[in-house]
């Protein structure tokens, strides 16, 4: 950055000499006195420049750094509000009704400078009030871990004719009514005492990712082969109904029933994003091509799923698990492989992995693991009950290994990205900061702009300041405000 500081500067005080030196070869009367030149150069040198350069500079680092992952959690409380309608009230769904007459004045009598009155103008218009077409409305929302989210807004009750307000008003079919299967679903888990999965997408720094020149990044020379075949799914990077996310993916193989396998995971992932602060996703393989070179394809997943030039803000991210399953016979796990968003830490896991999983049956609950979600009550200082929610672990061999249950040296640490906290794990990664740097197309606008605004030094001074012209017996100075002239 420095570099390109000296040469903002360098061309805005060329600019300065080439813009003086031809107003004083026209002697136009907008000049830049030798003082202004100085002081103009100085605050070009020391201000315009240096700030314009960093603050683009800084802002572009900052957008570069912001990646987006997943976070995950459970649902918690179902909430369904009534709201009463009334004529003119808080409903939503109306119709003009009752009319009644305004006085609208278009302009008051007066009396003009010649004396004449001229009386008032005035007309009177047809105005309506608001009616609801029912007596109350219905809005269901579900608050969870993560936030509350409004499943359906200002819903008319269930069979809205039998709820007008007027009876002889009737309502229109194309307006939303009733409860909403996918609140009544939720309603029904969270009053179970089995609160659902819910996974939102948010943001956070990635150092790695964003430094084009460190070498902790994912490399491999068997992504365009894998792509060309088709061999590589894309990562997931998207929310659907609400708060769910498919994070299983199957490369040849085709599972009896794919909702299920998502639907355990999503429930494993609540738990872990819960408690552990990680991002389970599973690929399922049936590809002899792909098991001849197991590492490779690994290697070559998360070199692809952690490209920006590919996935944009939307690559893999640093709390994520990476697991790669290969079956021959689609009944069994043959082989394993493991990984994770960021370039060290959980070592022993991931060896683990690779290890115990060959033999396992080839289902979600075998693998996976059911992963029930379970409410509990914390009491703070102040003598505050706060409802929480747990996961109840199962038998599921990744579940296992991921939460150290049999082997507490496998259990996944997320790696922090910026060894701030003291309970982070790592020392993190903050010193790839000094390696970011903007993109050429952004250091080119940035000492565009730079030199640009360094220019409005030199306009500010030809407008505003002002030459002393010597004539005889007199000094003359001219601005853009008009001549002015003092006496020697």
């Amino acid at each position: 950055m420095p570099l390109y500081v000296i040469l903002v500067i360098v061309a805005a005080l060329l600019a300065g000499c080439a813009i003086k030196y031809f107003l004083d070869k026209t002697k136009n009367i907008y000049e830049i006195t030798k003082k202004e030149f100085i002081i103009g150069s100085v605050i070009i040198s020391l201000i315009t420049a240096p700030i314009t350069v960093f603050a683009g500079w800084s802002l572009a680092k900052a957008n570069n750094l912001s990646f987006n992952e997943y976070w995950n959690g459970y649902e918690k409380t179902a909430q369904w509000e009534i709201t009463t309608c009334s004529r003119d009230g808080p409903c939503v769904h109306e119709y003009s009704c009752d009319p009644y007459l305004v006085h609208v004045i278009d302009s008051y009598a007066y009396t003009d400078s010649d004396g004449n009155y001229h009386p008032e103008v005035s007309h009177w218009e047809t105005h309506y009030h608001d009616c609801p077409y029912t007596t109350e409305e219905w809005t269901f929302t579900i608050d969870t871990t993560l936030g509350s989210y409004t499943v359906a807004a200002n819903n008319l009750p269930t069979n809205p004719d039998s709820h007008r307000w007027d009876g002889w008003v009737a309502v229109p079919t194309n307006i939303s009514s009733g409860i909403p299967s996918f609140w009544a679903a939720a309603k029904q888990r969270i009053d179970s005492g089995k609160p659902g999965p819910v996974t939102k997408r948010m943001q956070y720094d990635n150092y790695i990712l964003a430094s084009d020149k460190s070498i902790l990044n994912q490399y491999s020379d068997k992504i365009e082969q894998y792509t060309k075949d088709e061999l590589l799914p894309d990562v997931a990077n998207s929310v659907h109904e609400f708060y769910y996310a498919d994070k299983v993916y199957f490369v040849g193989y085709e599972p009896i029933d794919k909702k299920f396998w998502q639907t355990t995971l999503m429930y494993l992932n609540a738990a872990l994003g819960t408690e552990l602060q990680g991002d389970l996703h599973i690929v399922i393989v049936q590809n002899a091509k792909i098991s001849a070179e197991k590492d490779a394809y690994i290697t070559a997943l998360k070199a692809y799923w952690s490209d920006p030039k590919v996935f944009g803000d939307d690559t893999v991210s640093k709390n994520a698990i990476i697991v790669v399953v290969g079956t021959e016979d689609g009944q069994t796990v043959s082989w394993a492989r493991a990984t994770t968003g960021m370039p060290l830490g959980n070592e022993y896991m991931l060896n683990q992995i690779q290890n115990k999983l060959p033999g396992t049956a080839l289902t979600p609950e075998a693998l996976i693991g059911i992963v029930n979600g379970e409410f509990y009550t914390t009491v703070n200082d102040k003598n505050e009950t706060k409802l929480k929610v747990r996961g109840l672990h199962g038998n599921g061999i990744l579940n296992r290994l991921l939460w150290g249950l049999d082997d507490t040296q496998t259990k996944f640490k997320r790696v922090s990205m910026t060894g701030n906290n003291a309970d982070d794990n790592g020392s993190g990664f903050l010193y790839l900061a000094d390696e970011l740097e903007p993109s050429d197309g952004e250091k080119i606008l940035f000492a565009i702009i730079g030199f640009g605004v360094s220019m409005l030094v030199w306009a500010g001074a030809i407008l505003y300041g002002e030459r002393i012209q010597k004539f005889t017996g007199r000094f003359r100075r001219n601005s853009i405000f008009g001549d002015q002239n003092t006496w020697r």
